[in-house]
């Protein structure tokens, strides 16, 4: 997932909640929003270095959805986050996968700094798991946020297993071009708990 560190929420945000203080969660999917959806979907790209959020897949400013990290809608419902920058994240869309799966639901871990910290990459199947030595408490949040984001499909698991062949052949044939690698690689993130 995503070390998601939400940068200033767009001019086109901060003025369209100056004009309508009391905007309604409908409003969100309005036609008059969708410019200022296209201005946050943007936005959250730069923030997030052109990865989905949850499953870091790359992702372009113009594809995908804004995600309310806490939902604006169902039985878990934030209305007063609705329109918080900082409650959005730029997500895939992939109904087995990342937003889409998780729905309505509150995740238990949320992108941000640290939010890799409870599990880890098998180097052999490409699957997120828990670290070892988690309380059960946690074991369950890390395999409850996993799940509710569907980061252990079967492709998704190839792909970020190919990803993390590939930066650790880097590290045993070219270990100065490693960090350059790095930084533009997809699930750099939870690669990173691996190497």
């Amino acid at each position: 997932m995503v070390e998601l560190q939400h940068g200033s929420a767009p001019q086109a945000l901060t003025d369209f909640m100056q004009v309508n203080p009391r905007a309604a969660v409908a409003d969100f999917d309005s036609l008059a929003f969708r410019p200022i959806k296209d201005a946050v979907k943007a936005a959250l790209n730069e923030d997030q270095h052109g990865l989905c959020a949850y499953c870091e897949r790359e992702l372009v400013s113009t594809a995908g959805q804004i995600d309310h990290i806490k939902p604006k809608g169902g039985p878990n419902a934030r209305p007063d986050l609705c329109y918080q920058y900082r409650n959005y994240a730029h997500s895939c869309i992939d109904n087995t996968t990342c937003g889409q799966k998780k729905k309505h639901g509150l995740l238990p871990i949320e992108p941000g700094p640290g939010c890799n910290a409870e599990w880890t990459l098998s180097t052999v199947t490409g699957h997120v798991e828990p670290v070892l030595g988690l309380t059960r408490q946690r074991r369950h949040a890390a395999t409850q946020t996993r799940d509710m984001l569907g980061l252990n499909t079967p492709a998704l698991s190839r792909e970020r297993k190919q990803w993390l062949d590939q930066v650790l052949n880097l590290l045993q044939e070219a270990p100065d071009e490693w960090a350059d690698f790095m930084r533009s690689a997809p699930f750099r993130h939870v690669i990173g708990t691996v190497v």
